[in-house]
């Protein structure tokens, strides 16, 4: 056991300086670009100002590090810190449900690792974070915080884990080219562009391509939009591929251990009982493709892991293999194909839910077709546009009940498949609007904990009865907990 105070690697004081660093990046810019120029006596300020205050919070990141100490001691991770005012934090073994552990490009250039500690409880920020440490301190940690490190002390041989999930060049390659991250690129482009468009010589470049070359501003526009989502892509390939290379899932007793990234290696552990449900996504590229994307809906969880709010289990795999991937590792829930599905006359519905939102832009597209003919084009085909989300939202949304297990099925953009289990869910809803009940119709909500203040998930539109059966399925659980309750209050009456 650890019982003497440790220190973690000194380069966690550099870390730490980096940190506080950033939090001065945007007003540094701002005084930068805004601050007045021509004056001699600003830029001294400007210039001393800036030295200080980096000198000051390298000083504060050594204190930092110097005064931050833990330790392992009577069944608690234990925490002393704080530079000014010193604060201890003590986390029983038993409270700990993860302990994730990842490299960025600093702590690989020294050999270190990051490791964080994350309690059933939610919060924004992870229970304990050693952000440099070794990696076989790392390892040992890990041994000894680990909910099964008694029964692992008891064995006489250790078992050396075995790789049985492990992405493929070709998936790799498939999950990047088919990701969203575009999408996070060219946001990011244009936001970079609208900062900055008035020192960019869009002019000028036109200018000079137009001496050698005399086309159209149109073709221009659409060469520039052809070439700047043809970069994006290329980008976001390039993130995604950095993100997910050397995926590999290992399940050791009742444990996923989840390990990615080329650049920045994160490895995740995940207990099997607190897993909440299990999320399947397929979007639109990859759905005709065959291809879908695991997610892992689990309790408590940090915002600062560098993930979303779910966890990738499986990054891109043929639909038709997650179900024997799921029976070996997470044996709980079954992957299987909904039986009912919502009714002919929620149709319309969801064809006018689709449209609503291009219904909003027809006034302004009716006001551009008045000027030019061609913009009556586009509505109509945003119209159609909206129509055929609606229907595939439709078509998709439907649910199923097998023993203890319930799935829901819908569409927003991604088809989303959910495997719910009875017990792991914290509550259901049922709602109907006035519109539904004159057509009999019902929407079913459930609610698991997850993440950042749960989760839920909902399918519209159902039929009434579908949705009675679904309830009924679910209050059993509720109802013999409550008779277990009744039982004992009368036995102590």
């Amino acid at each position: 056991m650890m019982f003497e105070p440790r220190r973690m690697h000194p380069v966690a004081g550099f870390l730490s300086f980096l940190k506080q660093l950033k939090e001065f990046i945007l007003p540094f810019l701002v005084f930068l670009f805004v601050g007045t120029g021509d004056s001699n006596l600003f830029d001294r300020i400007f210039y001393i100002g800036s030295g200080a205050i980096i000198l000051i919070l390298l000083v504060f990141g050594i204190l930092h590090w110097y005064r931050f100490t833990y330790r392992v001691e009577e069944g608690e991770l234990r925490i002393e810190y704080g530079v000014i005012i010193r604060k201890k934090r003590f986390i029983p073994i038993e409270r700990i449900q993860t302990i994730d552990v990842s490299a960025g490009i600093i702590q690989r250039i020294f050999g270190l690792v990051k490791l964080q500690v994350e309690t059933a409880g939610e919060g924004l920020q992870a229970e304990a974070v050693l952000t440099a440490i070794k990696e076989d301190e790392a390892n040992q940690l890990r041994e000894l915080l680990s909910r099964s490190k008694i029964q692992h002390e008891e064995d006489t041989e250790i078992e050396k884990p075995r790789v049985t999930y492990q992405i493929t060049s070709k998936e790799l390659l498939v999950l990047a080219s088919t990701s969203g991250g575009i999408g996070i690129v060219i946001s990011g482009v244009l936001a970079f562009l609208s900062q900055f468009a008035e020192y960019l010589p869009f002019e000028k470049l036109y200018n000079t391509i137009d001496k050698y070359v005399n086309l159209s501003i149109l073709f221009y526009i659409i060469v520039l939009v052809a070439l700047f989502l043809l970069i994006s892509w290329f980008v976001g390939i390039l993130i995604m591929t950095l993100r997910y290379a050397n995926f590999t899932v290992v399940k050791r007793e009742d444990e996923l251990f989840i390990t990615r990234g080329l650049i920045e290696k994160r490895q995740s552990t995940i207990p099997l009982t607190r897993i909440q449900a299990i999320r399947i996504g397929e979007n639109l590229i990859r759905q005709p493709l065959g291809y879908a994307t695991v997610y892992i809906e689990s309790a408590g969880g940090s915002i600062d892991k560098g993930e979303e709010f779910s966890t990738v289990l499986f990054p891109l795999v043929k639909k038709s293999a997650i179900k024997d991937l799921l029976q070996h590792f997470v044996p709980d829930y079954e992957m299987l194909d909904v039986e009912h599905y919502v009714p002919s006359k929620a149709k319309w519905r969801y064809i006018f839910r689709g449209l609503l939102p291009f219904l909003i832009l027809v006034p302004g597209i009716i006001i551009l077709a008045i000027k030019f003919s061609s913009w009556s084009y586009l509505g109509l085909f945003l119209l159609f546009v909206g129509a055929w989300f609606g229907y595939s939202r439709y078509k998709v949304a439907g649910w199923r009940i097998k023993g203890n297990q319930l799935i829901l099925q819908y569409r927003f953009f991604s088809k989303i498949t959910v495997l719910h289990h009875k017990k792991r869910i914290q509550s259901m809803d049922l709602h109907q609007s006035y519109f539904q009940r004159n057509k009999d119709l019902s929407t079913v909500r459930t609610s698991i904990k997850a993440s950042i203040g749960g989760k839920t998930f909902e399918v519209k539109d159902l039929q009434t009865s579908d949705c009675s059966i679904i309830w009924d399925w679910y209050i059993k659980r509720n109802t013999k907990i409550i008779e277990n309750i009744s039982a004992e209050s009368i036995k102590e009456l």
